[in-house]
C-alpha cells in the first residue's frame, strides 16, 4: 500500500511539473468552471423565490426574479461556451508540448535503450497515453474542483432550508466512494491492458504496411487480416470489460441517486401537505438534492479517469528512465580526422562475444574496407563508430588535425556521413532528402553531390527535378536510384569520415565503379570505412581487413582480391579493368 501511495505521488508530481507552462489558462479555465458550478445553487434560490412570488401573485417580483433567472442561464451558457473554447486550445497546446518533449527525450536517449521498445509501442505512448494525460489535466482536474465547489454550495444552501435533508443527502457519499474505489482498481488494470493491446495492434499494422510488398509477394493478405482481427478482438475484449465495469458502477450510483431524489420528493410532498414548506421550497429541494448527489456521482466517475491518467503517466515516466546520450557539443567538420579502434571487445550478451580485442585505424584520407561473412560483426563496428553502442572494453576514438582525442559519442557524429544498408529515404522531395544531413546546402552543392553519386543523370530527367516528391521509403524510385540518393546525401554532408555499409549493393558493376571513383576523388579527401562483400568496392581501398569469429586481420590487396568472401563472379571482369 505504501509503495502504491508513493507511486501515486510521484506521478502526481510529474504531472504537476508538466503543467508549469500552462498554469495561466488552467487557472482561467478553473475560474470559469467554478462560476458555472455556483450557478446551480443560485438557480435553485432564484427559482424558489420566483415560484413563491408567482403563487402569491406578486408580478413585480416575478419579473425581477425572472430576469435574474434568465441572467443566470445566460451566464451558465456563456461560461460553458468559453470553457469549451479554452479547454480545446489548452488541451491541444498541452498535448503538443508534452509530445514534443517526450519525442525529444526519446530521440536523445541511448540507441540501445530505444530499441528495446517497438516503434508501435512508442507511437502509442506518444499519442494515446499523452491524450489521456492531457484530458486528465485540462478536463478532469478542473471538473473535480468545480464539482467540489458545486457540492459545497448546494449542501450549504440545502442545509439552510432543510438541515435533515441535507445531512441525509451526504450519507450517500461514503457509498459512492466505496463503489468508485472498487471500480477504480479494475479500471487501472483494464486501462493498462487496453494500452498494451493498442501497442501490439498498431505495431502489427505498422510493420505489415511497411512490408506490404512482402505481404503481397507471399500471398499473406488473408493471414495479415486474420492477425489484425485477432489483435483487434483482444483489444476489444479489454475495452468491453472496462465498459461493463463502468456500466455496472454507473447503474449502482444512478440507483442511489434516484432513491435520494424520491426521498427528497416525498419529503417535500409531506411538507406541502402539512403546509410547512412552499411550492418554491419544494422546487429548490428537488434541484438542490440533485446538485448535492450529482457531484458525488460525478466525482465517482472522474476517479477512474484520474486512475487512467496516472496509469498513462507511469508509461511515459518509464521512458524517462532511458539513459540520455552524452556529448552534444558541436564539432568543426572542417578538419581531417583519424578513426581508431583500440583493443575493442563487444558482446550483446555475455555468452556471445562479437568482437575480440579489435584494433585498427583509418588515417585521414585513407579508404579502408572490412569484409567477412554475414553476422560476424561488421554492422556492430559501424554502430560503435556512431556511438550507438559502447564497447565492453577498449575504446573507439577520433583524432583531429591537432591530434586531440575524442571518444566516440553523439558529438563525434558531426564528423560522420553514413550510408546504411537498405532504403533509408524519407517521404518528401528529393532536395529535402539530400539536405537532411546538411540543411544549409545550396542547389549547386546538391547537384555536385548528386553528380558524384551518379544520381543527377536520373534526377534531371524527372519532370520536377530536385523538387520531385517521393513516397515513404523512396516509393517511386528503383532500389538503385534510392541508393544513389542515399550516397549523394552522405557526400553532401561536410563530414571528414564517410561510412559505407553495402552502399553500392543495388548498383551494377559499371555504375558502382563510377560512384566509387567519384568518392575516392572527393576533395577534400575523407577517411572512409567501407563494409562490403563485393570485389569491385575494394579497387578504391588503401587497405582491406577481414572480420571473422570476432577477430580482425589485415589482408594484403592481392590476397584480398582472391578472398572467398568476395563475389567471385566479378573477379575476372574487375581484374581485367
Amino acid at each position: 500500500m505504501k509503495r502504491k501511495i508513493n507511486e501515486f505521488f510521484l506521478c502526481f508530481i510529474w504531472i504537476a511539473r508538466e503543467t508549469k507552462g500552462h498554469i495561466k489558462p488552467l487557472l482561467i479555465l478553473l475560474s470559469i468552471q467554478v462560476i458555472s458550478a455556483l450557478t446551480g445553487a443560485s438557480m435553485a434560490i432564484v427559482s424558489k423565490s420566483l415560484v413563491d412570488y408567482a403563487i402569491d401573485g406578486k408580478l413585480k417580483y416575478v419579473i425581477y426574479y425572472g430576469i435574474a433567472f434568465g441572467c443566470i442561464i445566460i451566464l451558465s451558457l456563456g461560461s460553458n461556451a468559453i470553457s469549451s473554447l479554452i479547454s480545446a486550445r489548452t488541451n491541444e497546446l498541452f498535448s503538443n508540448r508534452l509530445r514534443q518533449r517526450m519525442y525529444t527525450r526519446i530521440a536523445g536517449s541511448e540507441w540501445s535503450d530505444i530499441t528495446k521498445y517497438h516503434s508501435g509501442d512508442l507511437l502509442t505512448r506518444l499519442t494515446s497515453d499523452i491524450n489521456t494525460i492531457s484530458n486528465g489535466v485540462v478536463n478532469v482536474l478542473p471538473s473535480i474542483i468545480s464539482l467540489g465547489v458545486s457540492l459545497i454550495a448546494s449542501f450549504v444552501t440545502l442545509l439552510y432550508y432543510e438541515p435533515y435533508l441535507a445531512i441525509f443527502a451526504v450519507i450517500f457519499a461514503p457509498f459512492s466512494i466505496i463503489v468508485s474505489r472498487l471500480w477504480g482498481r479494475k479500471i487501472k488494470i483494464f486501462h493498462k491492458k487496453i494500452q498494451e493491446s493498442e501497442s501490439a495492434y498498431r505495431s502489427y499494422i505498422q510493420e505489415s504496411l511497411e512490408n506490404i510488398t512482402i505481404v503481397k509477394a507471399f500471398r499473406m493478405e488473408e493471414r495479415a487480416v486474420e492477425a489484425v482481427e485477432t489483435l483487434h478482438n483482444d483489444r476489444m475484449k479489454w475495452v468491453l470489460k472496462r465498459n461493463r465495469t463502468g456500466v455496472a458502477a454507473s447503474l449502482i450510483l444512478a440507483g442511489g441517486y434516484w432513491v435520494s431524489y424520491l426521498i427528497a420528493f416525498g419529503w417535500g410532498a409531506i411538507g406541502l401537505a402539512n403546509k410547512t414548506i412552499t411550492y418554491g421550497t419544494l422546487t429548490a429541494f428537488l434541484q438542490l438534492i440533485g446538485q448535492v448527489e450529482t457531484p458525488f456521482i460525478g466525482l465517482s466517475r472522474t476517479l477512474p479517469q484520474v486512475i487512467t491518467t496516472i496509469s498513462s503517466a507511469e508509461r511515459l515516466m518509464e521512458l524517462e528512465k532511458m539513459e540520455m546520450e552524452r556529448g552534444k557539443d558541436k564539432l568543426d567538420p572542417n578538419t581531417t580526422v583519424e578513426l581508431s579502434f583500440q583493443d575493442v571487445t563487444f558482446s550483446y550478451n555475455k555468452d556471445d562475444i562479437v568482437l575480440k580485442n579489435v584494433s585498427l585505424s583509418i588515417k585521414p584520407g585513407e579508404v579502408v574496407a572490412i569484409t567477412g561473412p554475414s553476422g560476424e560483426g561488421k554492422t556492430t563496428i559501424i554502430r560503435l563508430c556512431l556511438a550507438l553502442l559502447k564497447p565492453d572494453n577498449g575504446s573507439v576514438k577520433f583524432l583531429d588535425s591537432s591530434r586531440n582525442e575524442f571518444t566516440a559519442s553523439a558529438s563525434t557524429r558531426d564528423w560522420i556521413a553514413y550510408v546504411p544498408q537498405g532504403n533509408t529515404l524519407f517521404s518528401g522531395t528529393i532536395a529535402e532528402n539530400l539536405r537532411s544531413g546538411y540543411t544549409d546546402a545550396t542547389d549547386e552543392e546538391i547537384i555536385a553531390a548528386a553528380k558524384t553519386a551518379c544520381a543527377w543523370e536520373f534526377i534531371e530527367k524527372l519532370p520536377d527535378g530536385l523538387d520531385t516528391v517521393i513516397g515513404e521509403n523512396g516509393l517511386g524510385l528503383s532500389e538503385g536510384q534510392a541508393q544513389r540518393l542515399a550516397l549523394a546525401r552522405a557526400i553532401l554532408r561536410p563530414a571528414p569520415v564517410l561510412i559505407l555499409d553495402e552502399a553500392t549493393s543495388a548498383l551494377d558493376i559499371d555504375l558502382e565503379m563510377r560512384v566509387l571513383e567519384g568518392i575516392k576523388n572527393l576533395s577534400p579527401k575523407r577517411s572512409c570505412l567501407v563494409i562490403t562483400h563485393r570485389l569491385s568496392a575494394l579497387q578504391i581501398c588503401s587497405r582491406v581487413f577481414k572480420l571473422k569469429d570476432g577477430i580482425i586481420m589485415e589482408i594484403p590487396m592481392p590476397n584480398a582480391l582472391e578472398s572467398s568472401d568476395i563475389d567471385r563472379q566479378e573477379i575476372k571482369r574487375v581484374i581485367g579493368k
